[in-house]
């Protein structure tokens, strides 16, 4: 009966330490290039922040940014455009987004003079 008892409570330590590696690590594979990047959807969205690459169908992007269109008051006018910081919506979602690799058309890093770039230091530097 003992050794059926430590392999039992070998097994719960296992899983307990597994489970703890998941939520720590989330299985991020790292990323060595530039500071931000840019996620192009497919849908035509694009993303800005720190793109991780999981192991997985999910990419995430931490401290994101998305570009938002105001329409414009007379018609002819080109849309006016926004960079809205993930979070700061209405529902006040968490300041990261999970996106399908399969909408993913591509990746760019920014450069660090980056308009875009200096953009989000000034915003997440608040």
């Amino acid at each position: 009966m003992r050794p059926r008892l430590r392999r039992i409570a070998l097994f719960a330590v296992v899983l307990v330490a597994t489970f703890a590696l998941i939520r720590v690590w989330d299985f991020v594979l790292p990323s060595f290039g530039a500071r931000y990047q840019a996620v192009f959807l497919a849908n035509g969205q694009t993303y800005f922040g720190h793109y991780l690459d999981r192991l997985g169908p999910y990419v995430k992007v931490e401290n994101a940014f998305y570009i938002q269109q105001a329409p414009t008051a007379e018609e002819g006018q080109t849309p006016e455009s926004r960079i809205i910081r993930r979070g700061s919506e209405l529902h006040q979602p968490l300041p990261f987004v999970l996106i399908p690799k399969t909408a993913i058309l591509f990746v760019e890093d920014l450069r660090a003079d980056s308009q875009v770039a200096a953009f989000m230091d000034r915003e997440l530097g608040k």
